[in-house]
């Protein structure tokens, strides 16, 4: 394996670390949470479609409950599960999920 830079590949729109990441459907690529430009928990995504090469966040409705980064996350069930990290530099232990399918 090795890494390559040179694909055409468009920019996340906002700046995120610590955040989580899961492929979906084997077509969405969704970042989800981290912290955010000012440094600030965030409990939305930003979505890349493979198909179409583009980003987009995701609409409000989608936020998860609690805002977090350092967190994991995964796909079961046709749901997106984000499982502890933490919120303000406090580990929280909450888990959630949401159903890409309703």
């Amino acid at each position: 394996l090795k890494w390559k830079s040179d694909l055409d590949l468009p920019d996340i729109p906002g700046r995120r670390r610590y955040s989580a990441a899961v492929l979906l459907k084997e077509r969405y690529f969704v970042v989800i949470g981290g912290y955010d430009e000012q440094d600030i928990n965030a409990a939305s995504s930003f979505i890349y479609d493979i198909s179409s090469n583009r980003w987009s966040s995701t609409p409000t409705s989608m936020n998860m409950i609690e805002a977090r980064a350092c967190h994991t996350a995964a796909v079961l069930d046709g749901k997106i599960v984000v499982a502890a990290g933490s919120y303000r530099n406090i580990d929280i232990s909450s888990v959630e999920c949401i159903d890409v399918d309703a």
